[in-house]
């Protein structure tokens, strides 16, 4: 922490005290994670936090239930309103203003099955202006205070993505790395229609 309050842009390090994402037990949020080098000398970390999300279970012909994730594009926070500005064109919000996570539709019985084992991955396709793009989700099912929480992150790097990592200033100032960290905390609560797929409680 003391690393990243001598950088120019600095931000708020959100740490779980449960799961494998930086977020907070009990919060609805994602967020992402990248480095990033700082007047061409000095590493350090970005971090954009966006609560401004919505989730729902929807089905699908079959018996079959997806999850589904709207995340505006404008939402994230990082600390710097430039920065900030910088990753909505970086995530194409000109095109499309939000990203959509849509995982891969199963039967009620096997997403318990999956939230049965605690950790697992969630796989499904992320949507970032007009395309979509698999991705794999390292997730943990937490039977919180308040109800049933889904934390989770992924390792992901810019090219698989098809995007050019965010530079702040023509890059002068601060430059990404490549890899990209994605953040997720969910409440149960907060996704529509999660009973249809609830983990019951032992």
């Amino acid at each position: 922490m003391l690393l990243l309050s001598k950088l120019l842009f600095s931000s708020v390090l959100w740490a779980s005290s449960s799961g494998l994402s930086l977020l907070d037990d009990g919060t609805h949020c994602v967020a992402y994670k990248a480095e990033k080098t700082t007047l061409l000398f000095t590493s350090g970390e970005v971090i954009g936090k966006n609560c401004d999300i919505s989730a729902q279970v929807l089905p699908e012909v079959g018996g079959l239930y997806h999850i589904e994730v709207i995340i505006p594009i404008r939402g994230f926070q990082s600390g710097s309103a430039d920065r900030d500005e910088d990753v909505a064109k970086t995530l194409k919000a000109a095109d499309k203003p939000e990203l959509t996570f849509r995982s891969k539709a199963m039967s009620p019985d096997q997403w318990r099955e999956l939230f049965g084992k605690g950790k697992f991955d969630i796989e499904g396709e992320l949507q970032i202006g007009a395309k979509a793009f698999p991705v794999k989700l390292a997730s943990q099912y937490i039977h919180g205070n308040e109800g049933d929480e889904i934390d989770g992150r992924a390792n992901v790097k810019f090219a698989d993505f098809e995007l050019s990592p965010p530079k702040v200033v023509g890059g002068l100032v601060a430059k990404s790395k490549p890899d990209l960290e994605l953040h997720f905390h969910l409440l149960g609560s907060r996704i529509l229609g999660a009973d249809s797929i609830r983990l019951e409680k032992k």
